[in-house]
């Protein structure tokens, strides 16, 4: 634990709050699109929802700071992971079937081979600062791969969603926030500096929030548009 005498690392409450924030906001996305009829919306909600968990799974390691740091921090990437996949599928839903299953059958693969290596060949090094800020430390080809799958899949499938919906604000407000939350993501993933991070989170924050307040007020995903 935090507070333990052998782990003079404490525990940051507000990162917790952080991953808590972010996990129960994508958690409510994730119920937003995937309960439409839309694939595309479908897909993109099962996204959410692994990212949901993986964001509940570091939550739980900024709080309790288990002995095994490497295993907990592999069982989040395992659930980050499937998220890519799912935001692929959104991302090409105006592709041919055949060819969309082939680019994720080849997507899956090299994911799982990438868990495979950073988890058992080349293993990454998760640590806390002395802030008690998470720090994945992964190797840097690793890394590499993570940033561009993560950014390579959610941009072009934020902009498949968001074009699908009707309302006009919420589709910008959907294009802005999710932007903000990806460019955040990338620093959140290569960036080893506490005070950045710091105030990473705070903008990070700030799209989430946005996220809920619109998707709170109207369900922008109950009906859709024709532009994509």
């Amino acid at each position: 634990m935090g507070t333990d005498a052998a782990d003079p690392v404490p525990t940051n409450f507000a990162v917790v709050a952080f991953f808590c924030l972010g996990g129960l906001i994508c958690g409510f996305m994730a119920w937003r699109f995937a309960s439409s009829p839309e694939p595309v919306f479908r897909r993109f909600g099962l996204g959410m929802g692994f990212l949901a968990t993986a964001l509940a799974v570091w939550m739980v390691i900024v709080w309790i700071h288990p002995d095994d740091l490497h295993a907990w921090a592999s069982v989040g990437v395992a659930l980050f992971l499937p998220s890519i996949i799912f935001f692929l599928g959104s991302a090409t839903h105006r592709w041919a079937p055949k060819n969309r299953n082939t680019l994720i059958a080849i997507a899956a693969v090299c994911l799982v081979a990438l868990f495979i290596v950073r988890t058992f060949i080349v293993p990454s090094e998760p640590s806390f600062s002395d802030r008690g800020l998470f720090y994945f430390n992964a190797q840097p080809l690793a890394l590499l791969v993570y940033v561009f799958a993560f950014a390579g899949t959610v941009l072009p499938a934020v902009y498949a969603v968001s074009s699908k919906i009707a309302d006009r604000l919420v589709r910008r407000a959907t294009l802005v926030a999710f932007n903000l939350i990806t460019l955040c993501g990338i620093v959140l993933l290569t960036s080893y500096d506490d005070d950045l991070q710091t105030y990473n989170g705070i903008l990070m924050g700030v799209g989430f929030v946005a996220l809920l307040v619109f998707y709170i007020w109207r369900n922008p995903v109950a009906s859709t548009s024709d532009n994509a």
